[in-house]
This record gives C-alpha cells, structure tokens and sequence, in this order.
C-alpha cells in the first residue's frame, strides 16, 4: 500500500514531510471509507 511505502521512506531517511504526506492519505483513506458507509445506509 502507498501508506506503507511512505512510512519506510519516513522511516529511512527522517523526512517529517513523508511522514505528513502518509497521515494526509490515511485521513483521506478513512474521510472516504466513512462516506462510502453512509451511502451505502442511506441507499438502504
């Protein structure tokens, strides 16, 4: 996964913007997995 690749480039060379970019794209991950939720119930 894209979130992993980050963190091991976070993780090998200290970079606080990969380590901002991995917490951006799991927030979005999560923003987009909330949404698909609740249109799934409201198609319901």
């Amino acid at each position: 996964m894209l979130v992993d690749f980050i963190w091991n480039v976070f993780k090998s060379t200290g970079s606080v913007d990969s380590y901002v970019l991995m917490k951006e794209i799991e927030e979005k991950y999560k923003t987009e997995k909330a949404e698909d939720v609740v249109s799934e119930e409201v198609k319901i």
